[in-house]
């Protein structure tokens, strides 16, 4: 629709903000602080979206030659002057907390099989990979998870600026004037529609796609997918965008781990392994890679193999096939990160899942293949050939390395596991300044994005970027927003 200057609006505001995450706060607070009047509005019925249920870490990288390194990941996806921005203000992340009266500590990651994996780059052998730290909002765990003394501290900072936040109030449609600028929201509240008019600029910082079916099928590279994150970022912004002439960019990119989907849970758990003794199969009982040198975030690439002759992705889903040892190591699913976190707690020996059936068990690999619906003179081979791999120390299939390698003693278990999404990535293309741009590469005026919604991360991913990213945009949206002229 385009508005007629002289309706009458419902509410009014200098900025208004789609989205109340990390992004939507760092975007809010700065507006406010650079004294405008600004308004959160929040689909769900509390603000967080994947913020208070991620791992809560955040990107202060050592040095510029960052931009090397994530220049390499972008493959020329991204421009570089956005990147060489996002690193000139990602290194004053922890100087903007600290203003903001909040500190943060090195990361330190929980007991895992693979720490490294988590704890430093994701692509250790790209250069720059050596500026790669990452943070976190200082506490114990005993003052909450990571992500949580996160969301508590970027919740706080709204909170004590009293900024109004209207929770429930799903945007539906931008509003731009004859001149093509946005001067307006309009959403709904309480069963009703209202118009919400902002007099400098609208901030979308509403999420990505990973629970919009649809768009998931067109647009991610394996199918189907789970999901981890919150159950609120089905592409609103998107359609939003796209409705008054927005580009996108990035809608093949995600930040994939993988997960159990159990009965009864709209999300499924993230799964890890604490011990060496497991080993991933397809679904037909073959091994197809070195389980031990996956990037955590980086998983459905390993699971998109296509086999044009059966029409089908044999690695979806996926079998990860452990031993005792592992099973009684702890909790495949520890409560890290991910929307089930605080709706289910995972028995430290598994034994409840297995209870449950989630868990497979089988005395020998034959009678662990039937439960699994696996040829078992397949799977007995599989297995066989990694146990004799390990006794030899070399893995002459995947060079799973020699220190990752542990023969599988029966009894055996499986779980059954699927490509499970933290986040989209792609969304309405943006610039440097936070601008909403349209297909010829020109701003739509007075409309700004930041966060996952339309990310800049378009090939690979490095762990920690989503919410160094969603701080960095989200001031830089704020900053630019309040510094619009007001159109009346």
């Amino acid at each position: 629709m385009n508005a007629n200057v002289n309706e009458k609006w419902d509410m009014e505001f200098d900025v208004v903000v789609v989205g109340w995450g990390s992004a939507g706060t760092a975007a809010a607070v700065t507006v406010h602080d650079r004294g405008a009047k600004v308004l959160i509005i929040e689909k769900m019925p509390d603000g967080g979206g994947n913020t208070r249920i991620c791992g809560g870490n955040i990107i202060i990288p050592k040095g510029r030659e960052f931009i090397e390194y994530l220049d390499t990941l972008s493959f020329k996806t991204t421009e570089r002057e956005i990147i060489e921005t996002f690193v000139e203000h990602a290194l004053k992340n922890g100087d903007w907390i600290r203003e903001m009266g909040g500190d943060v500590q090195v990361f330190t990651p929980l007991e895992v099989a693979y720490p490294t994996m988590l704890a430093g780059a994701g692509f250790p052998h790209v250069r720059g990979a050596e500026t790669v730290v990452k943070y976190n909002i200082k506490g114990t765990l005993q003052e909450g998870k990571p992500s949580q003394r996160l969301w508590k501290f970027l919740s706080g900072l709204v909170e004590k600026r009293r900024i109004e936040v209207l929770t429930l109030t799903p945007a539906k449609e931008l509003i731009p004037n004859a001149q093509g600028e946005v001067i307006g929201v309009m959403a709904e509240r309480e069963g009703k529609t209202i118009s919400i008019k902002a007099r400098r600029a609208v901030i979308l910082t509403c999420g990505g796609f990973e629970n919009d079916p649809m768009l998931k099928w067109d647009y991610m590279p394996v199918k189907p997918l789970m999901f981890l994150g919150t159950p609120g970022n089905t592409g609103d912004g998107i359609r939003m965008a796209q409705k008054i002439g927005g580009d996108l960019w990035h809608m093949t990119r995600l930040s994939c781990l993988i997960g159990f989907q159990a009965p009864g849970f709209e999300a499924a758990f993230w799964v890890s392994f604490l011990s060496e003794g497991f080993i991933f199969v397809d679904k037909y009982g073959r091994r197809f890679v070195n389980e031990a040198g996956i990037e955590i975030h980086e998983y459905y690439r390993e699971l998109s193999h296509f086999e044009v002759e059966k029409m089908e992705f044999p690695r979806i889903p996926l079998w990860a096939i452990f031993d005792e040892q592992t099973r009684r190591r702890g909790a495949l699913s520890r409560g890290t990160a991910g929307y089930n976190r605080d709706l289910y707690t995972w028995s430290l020996d598994n034994s409840v899942e297995i209870e449950k059936g989630w868990i497979l068990k089988g005395k020998t690999a034959t009678e662990l293949a039937s439960k699994i619906s696996v040829d078992p003179r397949v799977l007995e081979e599989t297995i066989s050939r990694y146990n004799q791999y390990c006794q030899a120390g070399k893995d002459k299939d995947f060079d799973r390395p020699k220190e990752d390698l542990r023969a599988l003693e029966p009894p055996l278990y499986a779980i059954q596991l699927w490509p499970a999404l933290i986040n989209t990535q792609g969304g309405p293309r943006r610039d440097k300044e936070s601008r909403v741009l349209g297909p010829e590469g020109k701003p739509i005026p007075r409309l700004y994005a930041a966060g996952e919604l339309g990310s800049i991360w378009g090939f690979l991913y490095q762990g920690a970027c989503n919410i160094g990213e969603a701080l960095v945009f989200g001031r830089i949206a704020g900053r630019n927003a309040a510094a619009e002229k007001p159109w009346s």
